[in-house]
């Protein structure tokens, strides 16, 4: 039995037909909004896009001038370090400038071992026990040429001039120039000139009495550890001194032609006991000398001078056994 019926029978109503039950229609005007809003919620989304990129590059460009800072803070550092770097160095050439200076106050009128102002001390504080000088490794090779060049060079007086700092890894160069005046004696050519007394006596009276005033370079290279000179070289140009006096090449050549001036400008008897390469610690003047003079003495033959009727040329590279060091 239908219950519906049954419930319009008891209650004497008119029975209506049961319909299925719907959802509820969303109003056409809601519908509508809801299309509008649409492309709203779009350009949200674009906008929201847009914003977090703008922030992740806000975060990017704060990173990077984060970076520069550090950056310019590390180079600020090395400048620093650097200028740090540069006094200390510029200490330390000042500090080998002062030992140069030194040098040529101690050794101004030569080497007189025994005098007041004794130059031994000073070397063995400044100079390495095995300061290269010319070929030789042995600092007592400078005292050795001191004295020979205070003997031979009368009345000797050394000033320095000038100096330039040159400074590298281990080691700084201080290149110094000084000028020297002193009087051509007999002392003189019995150490420098020793077959000109006997041979040119006309060359010698010219000598003789004679002031010479010149310049010379010297060239000290400190170890950057120890501060002490390692390696010492000099340049005297006896032939710039000489030209001038005896004018004429020949007697020039004449001259030069047997001195006792070596490639390094070391004179008299320049084979000491030192240390020198390839030759025998004790070696003396004879075999040295002997193969310095046969090798100047071949390159004289080879190049004779050329007369040109009253004027008499000499050739130029007569210089190449002088005493012209490295230059």
């Amino acid at each position: 039995m239908n219950k519906t019926n049954s419930s319009a029978d008891t209650f004497d109503v008119t029975p209506m037909q049961s319909r299925e039950v719907l959802a509820p229609r969303v109003p056409a005007v809601a519908a509508l909004a809801a299309a509008r809003r649409a492309p709203y919620r779009c350009t949200k989304l674009k906008w929201r896009t847009r914003d977090c990129q703008a922030s992740q590059l806000y975060n990017l460009e704060l990173d990077v001038m984060d970076l520069k800072q550090e950056i310019q803070r590390l180079l600020e550092y090395q400048t620093f370090l650097n200028s740090r770097i540069l006094n200390q160095r510029d200490a330390l050439d000042g500090y080998y400038l002062k030992t140069v200076m030194e040098y040529f106050r101690v050794f101004q009128h030569g080497y007189h071992p025994g005098a007041t102002l004794d130059a031994v001390p000073f070397v063995m504080e400044v100079m390495d026990e095995n300061m290269a000088i010319g070929p030789y490794f042995d600092r007592d090779v400078i005292l050795n040429q001191w004295e020979l060049y205070t003997k031979a060079l009368s009345g000797l007086e050394v000033r320095f001039l000038r100096s330039h700092v040159v400074s590298g890894e281990g080691q700084t160069v201080v290149t110094a120039h000084a000028s020297y005046k002193y009087m051509g004696t007999q002392a003189t050519l019995e150490v420098i000139f020793p077959e000109a007394m006997r041979r040119y006596p006309r060359i010698v009276r010219k000598i003789l009495g004679h002031i010479f005033d010149a310049e010379g370079r010297f060239i000290f290279i400190f170890d950057s550890d120890t501060h002490r000179i390692v390696s010492f070289n000099f340049e005297l140009d006896f032939l710039q001194e000489y030209a001038p006096l005896l004018q004429d090449p020949c007697d020039l050549c004449a001259l030069f032609q047997d001195a006792r001036i070596s490639d390094e400008c070391l004179i008299g008897d320049y084979a000491y006991h030192g240390k020198k390469q390839g030759i025998t610690v004790h070696e003396t003047i004879d075999g040295v000398g002997a193969a310095h003079a046969e090798k100047k003495t071949a390159f004289l033959a080879s190049t004779k001078p050329i007369c040109l009727g009253t004027t008499t040329l000499a050739p130029r590279s007569t210089d190449s056994f002088l005493g012209q060091g490295t230059r």
